[in-house]
């Protein structure tokens, strides 16, 4: 990643208006168990745990697929490292399911988007921020992701004005987010659609029949990928970690307008309905690291210090389940070690303000 944490925190809050001029345009125990939506729904109606009982870490559905289960295990291991006390890894298909069980207490810990995050905290002030994990310096200047707006490359010269990409074609097409309460698949994207085009807020995005012909969610970043790129839509939103696993840089610099990805020959579900088929940025913006949260009326703190402690020690930095090696295509893993000094960076409720100005988020 580039460096210059204010001129990337500004991007976010301005990133509307630069995508007229083309520059609107990685994340993601103790004894783990994974389980799918009905644990989820579950977790959202039932207690929360006891203050030497499991503790429950809920997953967003980009964390919760099968290959990445192993990661996912050795943050539990962690936890348990840590505190001494077991971890239930609950993993879910919707945002809302991972978003409300964080915020009532019946999750103790989240890893949430940057707008899940501020979704969660609005409904209960006591989630907040704790750590995410670092840029390459170790720290949080340059800690983001990336936010795109992308077309098939068998369409991408419908979508220039000029020699430049443009978001200016997408108006009248089909397209697909993520999640409503997804930041770089909803919310980053639609507040620089709605600067551009000079619309009176996000709503009009939402359904069929008006700025868009159709509107698609594909309910993860990997699932709005497969919406393009499967032709269901002219154009999507997605993110590049949760996504580039499956890819390949077929042309172009990583993460920049015009660069062009395709879907490895050997993908993996559900990307292996779309093996081959490539897709062109035409817009794209950084996007503040997720952060991992607790709900602190469900924790107590001496727990909560002494998972923060923990993870942002070396014993975590350097452990290959949890920051794999981005060199090596075989490994799957919620967080890359993108250098030597990638780790885990303590964070806080104010780092996130940037994307409660997208829209007007309070």
């Amino acid at each position: 990643m580039a460096n210059g944490f204010l001129s990337r925190r500004s991007f976010i809050v301005g990133g509307a208006a630069l995508a007229m001029a083309g520059a609107f345009g990685a994340l993601t125990g103790c004894t783990a168990s994974g389980s799918g939506a009905a644990a989820g729904a579950a977790a959202a109606n039932e207690g929360g745990a006891s203050e030497d009982g499991p503790i429950t870490m809920v997953w967003l559905p980009d964390n919760s697929s099968a290959d990445l289960t192993s990661s996912r295990e050795a943050v539990g291991a962690a936890i348990t490292a840590a505190c001494g006390r077991q971890a239930e890894l609950l993993t879910t298909t919707d945002y809302n399911v991972a978003i409300e069980a964080i915020a009532s207490g019946k999750a103790q810990m989240a890893l949430l988007g940057p707008e899940g995050y501020v979704q969660a905290n609005k409904k209960n002030p006591s989630v907040q921020a704790a750590f995410t994990n670092s840029d390459e310096d170790g720290g949080l200047e340059g800690a983001c992701y990336y936010s795109r707006i992308c077309v098939r490359t068998e369409d991408a010269e419908r979508y220039k004005s000029g020699s430049d990409y443009s978001i200016e074609n997408i108006e009248g097409g089909s397209f697909s987010f993520v999640s409503a309460t997804s930041a770089s698949g909803f919310k980053v994207p639609s507040s620089a659609i709605v600067e551009e085009f000079g619309l009176d807020g996000s709503d009009a995005l939402l359904e069929a029949g008006g700025f868009f012909s159709e509107v698609l969610f594909g309910n993860s970043h990997v699932g709005s990928a497969v919406n393009l790129l499967a032709g269901d839509v002219d154009a999507a939103a997605f993110d590049d970690v949760d996504v580039d696993m499956y890819l390949d840089l077929v042309s172009g610099e990583a993460n920049s307008v015009g660069a062009v990805y395709k879907a490895k020959d050997d993908a993996e579900a559900p990307m292996d309905a779309v093996r081959g088929k490539s897709f062109t940025i035409i817009a794209v913006t950084p996007v503040l690291n997720s952060p991992i949260c607790f709900n602190e009326e469900a924790l107590p703190s001496e727990d909560r210090e002494a998972i923060i402690a923990h993870f942002c020690s070396d014993e975590v930095a350097n452990n290959e389940q949890i920051f794999v090696d981005p060199d090596d295509e075989n490994a799957k893993g919620l967080f890359e070690k993108d250098s030597e000094k990638t780790c885990f960076v303590k964070t806080d409720d104010a780092w996130y303000d940037p994307i409660r100005k997208l829209g007007g988020a309070a």
